[in-house]
């Protein structure tokens, strides 16, 4: 069907407004409604069309890879297709700029276009884009979507334009708009109902998963060896900013602690939670008096619904932190409600360790299955009697003589715990084993300790002149209560930063990381002016495509609109109407031939012949068939019946 005035445009505009991309959209909507008051069309071929298509197809696979690498495979798929009418736009374009002002099927799909190659016969037929286009615009704008209202009233709007214009000449208005009504109604109604279900769903698995354990606002459970699967994986975390001696010192970004260790899993148990208030605006969070000597920009990526953030050890406030809630627990958890794919904020942090409660009863305990192991070890390096300090020292010197490994050469023994092993018998693990034992060690010699984990600043890019945080970069230590506060401890062997990078590092990464860059630059662009080079290069580009692609193919509107009349309605210029208009009026609904037998019998059956043919047999009429037709319809008009 044929789009009412400025519809397609109206729809791209409500894209852009529900998804917050108007100073995008607004242009592409004036472009496409612009062929209204342009009276110049293009006589283009179907390879053009096909050459548009192709590029926008090529044009989105691109953007779902530099998402999906972004923000991993689903929500990057989910992201591309938000931007799908933008990169479908210039389809719908060049068909409004086209003399025929409809798309050959075979520019759409590649399977039909290697059909007609096959069969140069085949009948291609012609259609409009712009119903397609106007619908995904609609569910394009909703994806994600939590606008649930606003969204609703715009898309009913763009409903009742496009059917008020398709409405039957018959139908009263009335009774159309009553019906609408109806439909807009109960459409509403099943909207508010499963927005409903589903909230009701959400609680009832949110409580099942409170009963089950005893955990806080976030993630209270970690097991030996999670760590070790995030370091499969080189996705960036965070992105960090500032100084060299600034960002030195704020080496470790913690995210979780824990306090009891049972089997192979830490638990943090028994933290208190504290939902924190805004300031100065709303967007700075204070976790502890006073303010930090020191300072970093983050970039910090969202996940889910409620991200825990990556913070220095002494964190005291948080500013520019465009969040609506943020919470904390007395383990040192912060959790803060963002929405998008990345935020940013400045952290300010001070030397000691900030917004974290005093040792608490679990942190001195050993579970029973390691007290054993590491009561003898404890005896056997003289921990007993020593002071915290010295204590602390002693562990970590014990421990500088194990070695680093990302892989457990084989099984522990039976009967004897991954803990127990890795002290005793192999004395090479990953972080994850040097932080566990170290807070149980120091726990034997009776100083609280605490299983602490988060990432490591450790990789500098050159291009986005930030340091990148990668989920590889995870990293677990040990968080200790000496002189009455509590001190950061890695008993990690230092050299497993240069291990890990150069094992863990794909040969592909920096391609990857071409794309990521890309496309948190974009997911940034508020911050871009719009006077950046990438814009200009980006409209030189697409100028450049239209010309390549127009030049050479103008028209007049007239001769356009004669072309376009032939192709879409083939005989239309048949002698055979003039016939008709000198034989006695059909009865309504009389077919042809039957008019034709009843006010001439026998006379024009070889002109209805071929006049039906021109019309439509896809592969119309010979030259000599074509003069027959002539002849046979001015001799006949010529001979009243």
């Amino acid at each position: 069907m044929s789009l009412p005035p400025f519809l397609a445009g109206a729809a791209l505009a409500f894209w852009g407004w529900q998804t917050g991309n108007l100073l995008i959209a607004a242009p592409l909507a004036i472009a496409l409604e612009a062929p209204r008051w342009v009276r110049t069309r293009f006589a283009l071929e179907p390879a053009d069309y096909a050459r548009v298509a192709d590029l926008c197809t090529i044009f989105f696979v691109g953007l779902a890879v530099v998402m999906a690498a972004d923000r991993g495979v689903a929500h990057g798929v989910i992201g591309a297709f938000r931007w799908l009418p933008p990169v479908l736009a210039p389809i719908l374009l060049v068909q409004r700029l086209g003399e025929d002002g409809r798309v050959p099927l075979t520019a759409l799909f590649r399977y039909i276009r290697k059909q007609k190659e096959r069969n140069p016969a085949l009948r291609v037929p012609m259609i409009d884009t712009g119903g397609v286009f106007v619908a995904l615009c609609v569910i394009s704008a909703g994806v994600g979507n939590t606008e649930a209202r606003a969204y609703f009233a715009g898309a009913v709007l763009l409903a009742a334009w496009g059917l008020l214009a398709t409405r039957p000449r018959h139908a009263r208005l009335a009774a159309w708009a009553l019906l609408f009504a109806a439909g807009t109604g109960a459409g509403y109604a099943g909207h508010q109902g499963m927005a409903g279900l589903q909230s009701w769903i959400g609680g009832l698995i949110a409580e099942w998963h409170l009963r089950r354990a005893e955990h806080d606002l976030s993630r209270s459970v970690t097991d030996i060896g999670t760590l070790g699967r995030l370091k499969q994986r080189d996705t960036i975390i965070a992105r960090v900013y500032g100084p060299p001696s600034e960002v030195a010192r704020a080496r470790l970004l913690h995210r979780a602690s824990y306090n009891a260790y049972v089997g192979t899993t830490w638990l943090g148990r028994r933290a208190a939670n504290e939902d924190l208030q805004s300031a100065e605006g709303g967007a700075t969070w204070t976790l502890a008096p006073g303010r930090g000597a020191h300072a970093i920009r983050i970039a910090h990526r969202v996940e889910r619904r409620r991200t825990a953030l990556a913070l220095p050890a002494g964190v005291t406030r948080l500013t520019a932190l465009a969040a609506t809630e943020v919470s904390r627990n007395g383990l040192g958890l912060v959790l803060a409600t963002v929405e998008g794919d990345w935020f940013q904020f400045n952290a300010e942090f001070g030397e000691s360790i900030a917004h974290y409660e005093a040792p608490l009863p679990e942190d001195r305990l050993l579970p029973l299955a390691e007290r054993a192991t590491f009561e003898r070890l404890a005896k056997e390096l003289g921990l007993r009697g020593l002071s915290p300090a010295q204590a602390a020292a002693r562990v970590m010197r014990h421990l500088s003589g194990f070695s680093y490994s990302l892989w457990r050469d084989a099984p522990p023994p039976a009967g004897v715990t991954p803990l127990a092993d890795f002290m005793t018998r192999t004395q090479r693990g990953h972080c994850e084993y040097f932080a566990a034992a170290a807070a149980l060690l120091l726990r034997a010699a009776g100083v609280p300790a605490r299983y602490a984990t988060g990432y490591a600043v450790m990789e500098h890019s050159k291009l986005e002149q930030a340091w990148i945080v990668r989920a590889r970069h995870a990293h677990a230590w040990t968080r200790a209560w000496v002189d009455g506060r509590w001190i950061d401890l890695d008993p990690t062997p230092p050299d497993w930063v240069g291990e890990e990078a150069g094992r863990l590092a794909p040969l592909w990464e920096g391609a990857l990381d071409l794309l990521r860059w890309a496309s948190y630059r974009w997911s940034q662009r508020g911050e871009i002016e719009a006077g950046d080079a990438w814009w200009v290069l980006l409209g030189v580009l697409v100028a450049l495509l239209a010309w390549r692609l127009l030049r050479g193919k103008r028209v007049t509107q007239g001769a356009a609109a004669a072309a376009a009349a032939r192709r879409r309605f083939p005989g239309r210029d048949s002698e055979f109407y003039e016939l008709m208009r000198g034989l006695p009026p059909r009865e309504p609904g009389e077919p042809l031939s039957a008019w034709l037998a009843r006010v001439a019998p026998g006379k024009f059956d070889e002109a209805l012949r071929l006049h039906q043919r021109y019309r439509f047999d896809p592969r119309g009429l010979s030259d000599a068939e074509r003069a027959r037709l002539r002849e046979l319809c001015r001799s006949g008009a010529a001979t009243p019946a």
